[in-house]
């Protein structure tokens, strides 16, 4: 009884197994010499010899005549040499992108932002990111801290500029790029936008709209203890005053006061004024921080992290000259 033949790969299959000697084939066709397609490609002629028969036993077809002064191709060999081309130049191309996938110059990073962070210098940040990574689509969302804090958790974003405050420690990793002190945001039309400048215990019969405390617990609470400390329990007004816009609106519409970061006096809204504070307590100071998860770490997300840094340091020397060019020190 005859044993059954064991089954060959086919030829698709043979060929993807010899990939490696199409340069072989191609510096032969265009040298039309063994001794200089041999010299170019750094081997001795036996070697591509044997090369190209296993190519052509792969292919199935005869793709090249050898005579005694040159080589020339058959018809198949020139059909196949266009082919060949192709396939190198894909495969080349196709490690190019690997290897720069794996460099993080290509990709996608998503960046969260909250409308007071875009203030200060998250725009030139991420000129300086968008420069040294131009092949990185920068996907970037806007919305409120404690929004992006559970986009980070749910691996949604890979970093984020937020407030410091609705972090939870050692959660993140964390860079500190700035710290403000609050101002005090008043209706336009009300006696305390006329003084120059106020004492927390200014605001004790105001109406205070505060964010609410499931959304930036630390703020919230924060608020409350430095009111206490100046002798008088706030009047929250209820409701979900998250948005920054829409308390801006609140205040502007008369209904209450607000604290804010200094640079939401860069919001020049109808109907709202901005007066210092000057008994804030330290921890009442507005905190931006860049979060991001270490799993979640890139190349391009370790620039991102760098060239905040860096702004951040430049900024915080350009403060101090500018505060002791005041002091006239």
């Amino acid at each position: 009884m005859k044993r059954p033949q064991k089954p060959t790969p086919s030829s698709s299959a043979s060929l993807m197994t010899e990939m490696h000697r199409l340069p072989h084939f191609i510096a032969l066709a265009e040298e039309g010499h063994y001794g200089k397609a041999a010299e170019r490609l750094g081997m001795d002629q036996p070697t591509l010899s044997r090369s190209i028969i296993r190519l052509e036993e792969a292919v199935g077809a005869k793709l090249l005549l050898r005579t005694a002064r040159a080589v020339t191709l058959t018809p198949a060999g020139l059909a196949f040499l266009q082919e060949a081309r192709t396939l190198v130049s894909q495969v080349q191309l196709s490690r190019h992108i690997a290897r720069r996938a794996q460099a993080g110059e290509t990709g996608t990073l998503r960046i969260g932002f909250t409308p007071t962070a875009m203030f200060w210098a998250v725009p030139k940040i991420m000129r300086a990111l968008r420069e040294r990574f131009p092949d990185v689509q920068l996907i970037m969302q806007e919305a409120q801290s404690y929004a992006h804090v559970d986009r980070l958790r749910n691996g949604e974003l890979d970093a984020a500029f937020v407030n410091g405050d609705v972090l939870k420690r050692g959660e993140f990793e964390v860079q500190v790029l700035e710290r403000t002190r609050n101002v005090a945001v008043v209706p336009s039309a009300w006696p305390v936008a006329r003084m120059r400048k106020l004492r927390l215990r200014d605001l004790a019969e105001l109406p205070l709209i505060v964010v609410p405390r499931d959304k930036s617990p630390n703020t919230y609470h924060g608020t409350l203890s430095a009111c206490r400390a100046a002798g008088f329990m706030p009047k929250i007004v209820p409701g979900d005053n998250t948005e920054l816009l829409s308390r801006l609106g609140m205040v502007a519409s008369n209904v209450g006061v607000m604290l804010a970061s200094e640079y939401t006096q860069r919001l020049q809204v109808e109907g709202v004024s901005y007066v210092p504070l000057v008994d804030l307590p330290d921890y009442m100071e507005w905190e931006l921080v860049l979060a991001w998860d270490a799993r979640a770490m890139t190349p391009a997300l370790r620039e991102l992290v760098n060239i905040s840094k860096a702004i951040s340091k430049a900024m915080g020397s350009a403060n101090l000259r500018a505060v002791r060019k005041v002091n006239g020190r």
